[in-house]
């Protein structure tokens, strides 16, 4: 039977989109959510039986989803791998789990607006509607887990042409309510 390392085993539930740390996985590991056969030195690391990698994936997809359906290589827009994910996506954030809180600046909102060739009336827009994104916190809060954001209840795709995740956020959100203003018009 297959073995995996931790690295081969991240890197399949990575494909999976059930984490994008390696330390999730050894976390499961130890807390005995992954079957494992612990290290016998500091040298060598944990070995996972491809069957309790499988029943672990299959534990974390959508029930009615067997693993060997789930063709983690398709990624035309429409799929069924697409709703998996938004599926998956929407219970994480119903659980309130996030990978981080962007907290926007104005000055984050100025540099995109400009970025984008939008004028000063849509940057005060965008701003105001930021604004009102707080929650809880002093500061407007934008949450974002794996390739997208919550904002205004719906579930933003990270904008991935930019290199980092604040960027990927602001423009995207930036985006979101540059299309809402003009379906509003």
């Amino acid at each position: 039977m297959k073995t995996y390392t931790v690295e081969t085993a991240f890197e399949r539930l990575k494909d999976y989109k059930i984490t994008t740390h390696i330390e999730s996985v050894r976390r499961w590991l130890r807390e005995g959510k992954i079957k494992g056969i612990p290290p016998k030195s500091r040298k060598e690391g944990w070995l996972i039986q491809e069957d309790d990698l499988l029943h672990f994936i299959q534990s974390r997809l959508p029930n009615d989803i067997p693993v060997a359906s789930y063709n983690t290589t398709n990624d035309v827009k429409g799929t069924s791998r697409d709703f998996i994910r938004a599926d998956m996506w929407w219970e994480l954030v119903r659980k309130n789990i996030f990978e981080d809180l962007l907290e926007v600046k104005k000055a984050h909102v100025r540099d995109a607006v400009k970025h984008m060739g939008l004028s000063k009336a849509f940057e005060t827009y965008a701003w105001k509607i930021i604004q009102e994104h707080k929650r809880g916190y002093a500061s407007p809060r934008i949450p974002y887990l794996l390739e997208a954001a919550l904002f205004d209840g719906q579930r933003i795709m990270l904008d991935t042409t930019y290199e980092s995740k604040d960027e990927q956020v602001v423009f995207a959100v930036l985006e979101y309510l540059r299309q809402k203003k003009i379906k509003a018009l």
